[in-house]
């Protein structure tokens, strides 16, 4: 029996193996790239390590990708072969991954949450716990667990950078910005390359319209993420929002192709339809092109690999973008098939997920078809009774931004400015600080007068 860096017990007969694994939990924890490498070298020291291949499971569910389910259901099936013996703890893990793979997604929160009650310094649950958390939209929740294993954490901690970086996020979605912020600069204090708790800090600044400090602050630290995986394109898509901001198209579009979508680098080249990177590239286009920039033929690249992934229902979030993709080259027989399969796993209720289609995914998806087709009362129809349930569709408030984007763009086409007003005063109390002096809400609101 080995232990990790904070005294958590491996199942493993070979010390090598238990070290490669306690390393690839860490290392998701600091959103390094060599997760998988550190599991496959744990698995060839020792193929009999069920925690490992637990932990294999659970990052490839969390790839939110359809063809992965096969390797799932591998994985998971190996974990129970080789279960007898491990520690509770490790029984928790697999029982979340089987939850998981079954789209029981809240049974596997509860088994992270479990793992947590009795081991309060697991950075690895607990980062396993914010994302899923995030992605079904109940970071209240996440905040919660956050905060019930605070106290046992503290700089004498190893992973008390990662820790600070998890509860920065949860206080930034919670509008507590000053105390995320305080957290975020402190785990960044500890650890240059902390580009969790950097991203939270981000978050801050977005929030509150600070775009020349964010532009700083991520050029100040973009330097450090050697070894990142592909959050740093996500940061990058904040950066590139903070230029958008400022007016600074040419700058956007540059971030656009150099980071954001860049297909020539080694984590876009291994993934390229990764489910983050193509919220990053959609969001970030459509942003673009509603502020009047001609971005070229970028969308094509997006829609030839959305395309064959109509019936990939791992994330309503993800199958909103798609529709935007879609929509953006014109293929609306793609958009049609993609709502259709939307509607009958919305209609199923078997999984955890059914809800959060049916209430956020699916109305989102819809919307972003008719706003394309420049239908502004079926948007308004669609989003205007579903926007205070878009938190269901995950993602944080700056991402779910799109859509009130188009529900305030659809209303300023279809009502009257009141009603505009009314809507943005909702977006502020959402926590946007004076939405209105942001770019799109600001060009919607001189169209509307």
């Amino acid at each position: 029996m080995y232990t990790d860096t904070r005294g958590h017990q491996l199942s493993s007969s070979n010390e090598l193996a238990a070290n490669a694994c306690a390393a690839a939990m860490d290392h998701y924890m600091e959103r390094k790239s060599d997760v998988a490498v550190q599991l496959q070298q744990a698995l060839t020291h020792d193929p009999q390590c069920a925690i490992a291949h637990a932990t294999m499971g659970l990052m490839l569910h969390g790839a939110r990708h359809a063809s992965f389910q096969p390797k799932i259901m591998e994985s998971l099936a190996s974990a129970k072969l080789y279960a007898a013996g491990v520690t509770d703890r490790e029984q928790n893990y697999i029982k979340a991954l089987e939850f998981a793979a079954v789209g029981k997604l809240e049974d596997s929160v509860s088994c992270f949450e479990a793992i947590l009650s009795n081991n309060p310094t697991d950075g690895f649950a607990l980062s396993l716990c914010q994302a899923e958390l995030f992605w079904l939209g109940d970071m209240k929740r996440s905040l919660a667990v956050t905060t019930s294993v605070a106290d046992h954490w503290s700089d004498s901690v190893s992973g008390f950078s990662e820790f600070l970086a998890i509860q920065a996020f949860d206080l930034e979605e919670a509008g507590r910005y000053s105390e995320a912020e305080d957290a975020g600069r402190a785990a960044v204090d500890l650890n240059a390359a902390n580009i969790w708790a950097t991203h939270a800090v981000t978050h801050v600044m977005y929030m509150q319209g600070r775009h020349t400090e964010g532009v700083n602050w991520i050029t100040g630290l973009q330097n450090n993420w050697t070894g990142v995986g592909q959050m740093q394109f996500h940061v990058w898509w904040h950066k590139c929002l903070f230029h958008l901001e400022r007016r600074e198209h040419d700058a956007v579009l540059e971030g656009y192709d150099k980071w954001v979508r860049n297909r020539e680098h080694e984590l876009v080249q291994a993934l390229p339809d990764l489910y983050i990177d193509l919220q990053n590239g959609a969001s970030l286009l459509w942003r673009l092109e509603f502020l009047g920039v001609n971005v070229g033929d970028r969308w094509s690249e997006m829609a030839n690999l959305v395309v064959s992934r109509l019936n990939d229902l791992s994330n309503p979030f993800t199958s909103a973008h798609f529709a935007v993709i879609l929509a953006a080259v014109g293929d609306f027989k793609s958009c049609d098939l993609l709502i259709e399969a939307m509607k009958e796993f919305a209609g199923t209720g078997a999984k955890t997920l059914a809800a959060n289609y049916a209430k956020a995914g699916l109305p989102a998806a819809q919307a972003a078809v008719a706003h394309r087709k420049k239908d502004y009362v079926r948007v308004v129809e669609l989003l205007k009774p579903a926007r205070k349930d878009l938190w269901m569709m995950g993602g944080s408030h700056a991402q779910q931004d799109l859509f009130f984007q188009m529900l305030v763009d659809a209303t300023a086409h279809t009502g009257s400015e009141s009603e505009v007003v009314s809507l943005i005063d909702e977006i502020e109390q959402i926590g946007f600080v004076e939405p209105v002096q942001f770019s799109a809400y600001q060009a919607i609101s001189q169209r509307a007068v």
